[in-house]
């Protein structure tokens, strides 16, 4: 079993020992008042991080009414007046780095600062510059070995997740739609694994992943784990966007992932889909209010694992790739 492998299925227990510790340093330690008092918050990353921030920035938004947005690391070091404008809102940040060493992370988090810009670091490394430089830093326990992030992805997104449901709750999280959820990782893994096999996944090379509202983010780091293990033509898009101009390019070899919401327009798109000739898989949602989205992404890292092994690639070093980014 390879590295990669071992930390994809060992989340069940990683996310369950993962939300305990999201719901004690949480309730223990107070809320940054900068935070629960913005006006806009940003969430920057790079790459994997950067999919978290779409995700997070969106669930945000979607639970406290306050405005959010997903920033790229290097948009802000490299181009910031184009990004965040002179304004007298109240603003901060949420800087997410694994490592806690992205160059382009760190740099913005140094940008901020002379902005005036107060922040908060997401990482699993205590003694990195992101945990330096934030003015508040949260460091999960968690220890990835792989260059490809996995279960780091899940643990941090339930982080963030449980963070964001206690600023739009202060008094509680309802750790009841949790647990059930966190009761179903090992459905999910199964269930991935048994529609991989039945739609014959394994023999196409074409795939566009879609989601919608917080699953947008979810769709686009399922494809980058196919494209980063497996070396798969990929495209990803937020839902309905997909049907204007991308989808001339759909055809008897392509697969879509829908990642559902329950809409019935997914299922209409999805008919649409098909009379082009090619596959369309919608994965069912569990919560209402998208709280599942760490558990759907673990759907694309189970399928660009087995993708890879199709193709005797080795998923311990993924071709040009480093664990930590460093300009």
């Amino acid at each position: 079993m390879t590295t990669v492998e071992k930390e994809i299925f060992e989340q069940s227990n990683v996310l369950k020992s993962t939300f305990d510790f999201s719901v004690d340093v949480i309730k223990n330690a107070k809320i940054p008042e900068f935070l629960l008092n913005s006006d806009i918050v940003y969430f920057i990353g790079c790459g994997s991080s950067y999919y978290l921030a779409i995700t997070a920035s969106k669930y945000f938004n979607f639970k406290t009414g306050i405005e959010a947005k997903a920033l790229v690391g290097g948009e802000v070091m490299f181009a910031s007046d184009f990004n965040i404008g002179k304004t007298n809102l109240k603003r901060s940040a949420i800087l997410i780095s694994r490592s806690g060493e992205s160059s382009e992370v760190v740099h913005a988090g140094e940008i901020l600062k002379k902005l005036s810009i107060p922040t908060i670091g997401v990482t699993l490394n205590k003694d990195s510059s992101l945990a330096k430089i934030s003015d508040v830093s949260y460091v999960l326990p968690i220890k990835e070995e792989s260059i490809v992030m996995t279960k780091s992805f899940t643990s941090i997104l339930l982080f963030l997740e449980v963070l964001i449901d206690f600023i739009s709750d202060t008094s509680e999280v309802d750790k009841s739609e949790y647990i059930d959820l966190l009761e179903k990782v090992d459905f999910i893994i199964n269930d991935s694994l048994t529609q991989i096999e039945k739609k014959a996944l394994l023999n196409e090379n074409h795939f566009i992943f879609l989601g919608l509202g917080a699953y947008e983010g979810i769709a686009r780091e399922s494809a980058l784990k196919l494209q980063e293990m497996s070396i798969t033509k990929i495209e990803a898009y937020s839902t309905f966007d997909y049907r204007h101009g991308p989808k001339s390019l759909f055809s008897s070899e392509s697969v879509a992932v829908i990642y559902g919401t329950g809409m019935e327009d997914e299922q209409k798109l999805k008919q649409e889909l098909e009379s082009y000739g090619g596959k369309v898989i919608i994965r069912k949602s569990f919560s209402k209010e998208q709280r599942d989205a760490f558990l759907q992404v673990i759907f694309g890292q189970i399928l660009g694992l087995k993708l890879a092994y199709k193709k005797s690639i080795d998923v311990e070093k993924p071709r040009n790739l480093t664990k930590v980014v460093k300009l």
